[in-house]
């Protein structure tokens, strides 16, 4: 099993969602009050294909129900006005921040067997490459 700092190495806008959850990082947080984050980040390119409604639909819950974060953000990057008129696309296709109240809530969800079920969905929504951020909500 990888650790999460090898996970984040192999690395597997407007408009925000939460999927479910909303319990705040003080009422479910570490000792220090703060809660850990598992952060998705689908950078966008030029011929990306990303399903944003398969990721909101399907994927995202499936992330709830497999890694139970106590709460969940989806931020899908929108058309940006770009200098000298016109629009640019989003340099992301899709945020997803996950929050968990502990470190070991997050190895935890990481060690899940079902962990595989979530990598296997991933061709079904997009061939980006997503990086990966554990992080420490603040």
């Amino acid at each position: 099993m990888l650790s999460r700092r090898e996970l984040g190495m192999v690395a597997a806008g407007a408009g925000a969602l939460a999927v479910a959850g909303t319990a705040d990082a003080a009422s479910h947080g570490d000792a220090h009050g703060a809660g850990v984050s598992f952060n998705v980040i689908y950078p966008n390119h030029d011929g990306a294909r990303f399903d944003a409604a398969y990721y909101r639909a399907t994927h995202a819950p499936m992330v709830m129900r497999i890694m139970k974060p106590v709460g969940s953000l989806l931020i899908e990057g929108v058309a940006q006005n770009a200098p000298g008129g016109g629009t640019a696309a989003s340099p992301y296709a899709m945020i997803a921040h996950f929050r968990f109240a502990s470190s070991a809530a997050l190895d935890a969800a990481l060690a899940s067997p079902a962990m595989a079920e979530l990598r296997a969905d991933v061709a079904n929504f997009t061939d980006i490459k997503p990086t990966i951020m554990i992080g420490r909500t603040v």
